[in-house]
């Protein structure tokens, strides 16, 4: 009987042990959406009497072919301006069957003042990302923002263009005016 139970306690040892040391796969497939791994550096230098000049280097993996190739691309960006965005960037927005991965962002604000009174308030907002889709190739997409408002009112001119792989898909006005 003790050999019996040592076999049987052997093999399943054994079992256990193969089970517990399979490798974990490369990707994780998840129906209907994907995770897409970005390694991302930014390097903000700033010189005395100068503006900053932030440069992000990025690796996007696209999806190509249908989903039957997957292509590492290296991208480098610099960018000058006076004030950068303190929020970091978002995560991956995931939609189904789609993921979009934000890839730069730069939030200018500026300030018009006369004599002490400020008469004007500005916001530009650059943003780009990459939409990945299943079964379709990468798109490249870009967000422009310009909004000017008065401090003292509640009037403000918003302007945003959207655009996919450098192709203008929206261009949108909208004046807000005081009650």
């Amino acid at each position: 009987m003790k050999l019996t139970s040592k076999l049987l306690g052997l093999s399943i040892f054994a079992f256990v042990s193969q089970t517990m040391a399979a490798p974990m796969p490369n990707t994780i497939t998840v129906e209907d959406k994907a995770v897409v791994p970005i390694v991302k550096t930014q390097i903000i230098r700033s010189v005395a009497g100068q503006d900053p000049v932030r440069t992000t280097e990025a690796t996007i993996f696209e999806v190509k072919n249908g989903g039957k190739d997957i292509v590492a691309r290296e991208v480098v960006l610099e960018e000058n301006a006076s004030q950068f965005s303190d929020k970091k960037m978002s995560a991956p927005i995931v939609q189904k069957g789609s993921v979009i991965v934000p890839t730069s962002k730069v939030e200018v604000k500026s300030t018009l003042s006369q004599g002490g009174v400020v008469l004007a308030e500005g916001k530009q907002v650059d943003a780009q990302g990459v939409e990945f889709k299943k079964g379709q190739q990468p798109v490249r997409k870009e967000l422009k923002l310009d909004q000017v408002k008065d401090p003292n009112s509640q009037e403000s001119v918003t302007r945003a263009v959207l655009q996919e792989n450098g192709t203008t898909t929206k261009d949108v006005v909208v004046v807000k005016e005081p009650e």
